[in-house]
């Protein structure tokens, strides 16, 4: 019997009777059944449990299969953590529990876990009348509600703070309702390095699946990607992400076989909706992806139309190389920096090497110029034409991939300064995944630039609400805000993303743009120079923080500032639009019109803006501004 028992091992403590687990003295989130199963474990521990009786233990009154089993054990296995491999595996058999565990009485006043201070156990901790028999959980209806009612009231705060934040969903709707997901990825077992990513590869399916039918919102691979090799529970990533559900899995690879075992878990309660286990050669594991889609389709009860129903029933068929090398490319890509991208690139060209109709592959390699003409890695000249011939390609091969037709409207936005055909892509785009929140930002940015700001300040907002942990997807909304006019809520936009990741530089930069335009320069400055420090040096950040220095007066920094970017312009790609900010700033004209026309001629992406952007608004009166427009030939782009 364990009533009035506590159990210590390592930095952890179980109190059964309160239905708590601590590590260190803080709370961890465990579904009803993970903590069953770990009772049952803990209280039989460096004994082997077969598998039935296991779940003849957990699952007393239900039929189940062995894969509910084996979720349970992953979930568990993800909170203790690589350092802390308690669980063993008894081949054939079934579990052990293999920990040293101190036993405490009732009396026990305080303890100390491993490697944290000492707590008291009084009865703060252990709810008094609580009763608790043998291997029968009390539901956690009280550290719920507790739970529940503190994220509303803080997400509620904060939707009042900022007002352009999304409200909370999964603890305002009835249980049965689920509109939004978050796919974990799926821990992988037994993988050789050349198929190391197929867990981030398999949720980033089930995401552009799901999202595609445009009936559930999907949180976005990356910012999905954060969580691998984590144990961080699937419920508190659904808190975290504010989503309805969560839905988490392991890949068991042994030759040419797969076994996929997969759970949906309900954040509202911790409630399983559905798990099932698949077992196939590899080459299948495409038609795994399509019937696990399905099947939480079905779980949730939605009644899809014929169109929607088709984006769960594409099957390609995919070589193992091919598809280790595409899935290898987006994990570098997803970290968006210039040696990621780089390394994506070559990946991605690898899987076109192995398989020359792989469509996927040739938006990875749209993706990959685009970015790096983006970040200015390469210039606007060498990037964009391969990213643009690589979209066409992708498309040739599946005209429904919604993120080639939203890296070819990028293309048109930055490069080819066609708000209008840029407004056409991201529109197709949206129309074949209407939760794709990259392409919402982006659309928000062509009707900015077209002065229809009441549409991309909305479009910018249903981008934050299918992404609203993203530094990136936040500093958009808080960009086309402050274009719109809105000076207040883009800043507080822009706050509310540095709270969330105080280390994104392009947050600070945005920033900086607002206070600058405020006349509030020091504010500026401390903006602009925290971006430079977290980039590494951008040169657009530089050249911002010496057209700062210079409004603020201070000649001299600024003047530094444009000598040490033109020497950096002989070695590697300056826009010269970066350099013409300083020029204008310090009060040479003549030479930041020249700038400028040379801005024109390598296709500079800041040109895009260069209609509504408050930093030249003291220029706009100018007739040479007038001709820069003119022979720019953004009439297209800003049309309105």
């Amino acid at each position: 019997m364990s009533e009035g028992r506590r159990y210590l091992f390592g930095p952890f403590l179980l109190i059964p009777d309160a239905h708590k687990l601590l590590r260190g003295g803080e709370p961890i989130a465990l579904t009803p059944k993970a903590f069953h199963m770990l009772l049952v474990l803990v209280e039989n521990h460096g004994r082997v449990l077969e598998k039935e009786e296991l779940i003849r233990a957990v699952w007393p009154d239900t039929f189940v299969e062995e894969g509910n089993l084996c979720v349970t054990i992953s979930l568990l296995r993800k909170v203790f953590g690589k350092e802390h491999p308690y669980i063993k595996t008894v081949s054939k058999h079934g579990y052990r529990f293999d920990a040293e565990i101190k036993q405490l009485s009732a009396d026990t006043e305080t303890v100390r876990p491993e490697g944290a201070a000492l707590i008291p156990l009084d009865r703060g901790v252990i709810p008094s009348g609580i009763a608790h028999r043998k291997l029968e959980i009390v539901p956690r209806f009280r550290f719920s509600r507790v739970l529940t009612l503190s994220c509303v009231v803080i997400m509620a705060t904060i939707s009042l703070a900022f007002g352009f934040w999304p409200k909370v969903r999964a603890h305002a709707q009835r249980p049965s309702e689920i509109r939004s997901l978050a796919v974990l990825p799926f821990e992988t077992f037994g993988a050789d390095s050349g198929i190391k990513y197929l867990g981030l590869g398999m949720a980033d399916a089930l995401i552009t699946k799901l999202a595609s039918t445009g009936r559930i919102a999907t949180r976005p691979t990356r910012a999905m990607q954060k969580y691998q090799g984590t144990s961080q529970d699937p419920r508190s990533v659904g808190y975290e992400q504010r989503v309805d559900a969560v839905l988490d899995g392991q890949i068991q690879l042994s030759g040419d076989r797969v076994r996929v075992t997969a759970q949906l878990i309900r954040v509202a309660d911790g409630k399983h909706l559905w798990s099932d286990t698949f077992d196939e050669e590899f080459t299948n594991v495409f038609a795994v992806e399509d019937t696990l889609s399905a099947d939480v389709v079905s779980s949730i009860r939605f009644e899809l139309t014929g169109k929607e129903k088709e984006p769960l029933a594409k099957r390609p068929e995919r070589g193992r190389e091919a598809y280790a090398a595409y899935l290898t490319g987006r994990f570098f890509w997803n970290e968006r920096t210039g040696a990621g991208l780089k390394k994506g690139l070559d990946y991605f060209q690898r899987a076109i090497a192995i398989d020359p109709s792989y469509a996927e592959a040739y938006s990875g390699i749209a993706d990959s110029y685009a970015m790096l003409g983006l970040y200015q890695v390469l210039p606007p000249n060498d990037a964009f034409p391969k990213a643009k011939a690589a979209a066409t390609k992708a498309l040739s091969l599946d005209n429904s991939l919604a993120e080639a037709h939203s890296t070819l409207g990028f293309v048109h936005f930055y490069y080819d300064w066609d708000g209008a055909a840029a407004e056409r892509e991201f529109t197709t785009a949206l129309e074949e995944n209407p939760n794709y929140a990259i392409a919402h930002s982006w659309r928000g940015f062509s009707l900015a630039v077209m002065g229809r700001f009441n549409e991309a300040v909305r479009e910018e907002k249903l981008a934050v609400e299918n992404d609203p942990l993203s530094a990136s997807i936040g500093t958009n909304a808080g960009w086309v805000n402050f274009l719109a006019g809105q000076n207040e809520q883009a800043i507080s936009i822009l706050e509310k993303v540095i709270e969330i990741d105080p280390n994104f530089p392009r947050a600070h930069f945005r920033l900086g743009n607002i206070y600058e335009h405020m006349n509030q320069y020091r504010r500026a400055i401390a903006e602009y120079e925290k971006a430079v420090e977290l980039s590494g040096g951008d040169t657009y950040y530089e050249a911002s923080l010496g057209h700062a220095y210079a409004m603020a007066g201070m000649i001299s920094e600024a003047t530094k500032s444009l000598h040490e970017l033109e020497d950096l312009s002989r070695i590697r790609y300056v826009s010269p639009y970066a350099t013409a900010l300083i020029c204008f700033g310090i009060g040479e004209a003549d030479r930041g019109y020249l700038r400028l026309e040379r801005a024109i001629a390598d296709r500079s992406t800041s040109m895009a803006y260069l209609n509504v952007d408050p930093t030249l608004n003291n220029l706009r009166s100018d007739p040479r501004f007038v001709a820069i427009l003119r022979e720019a030939n953004l009439q297209k782009h800003t049309a309105r």
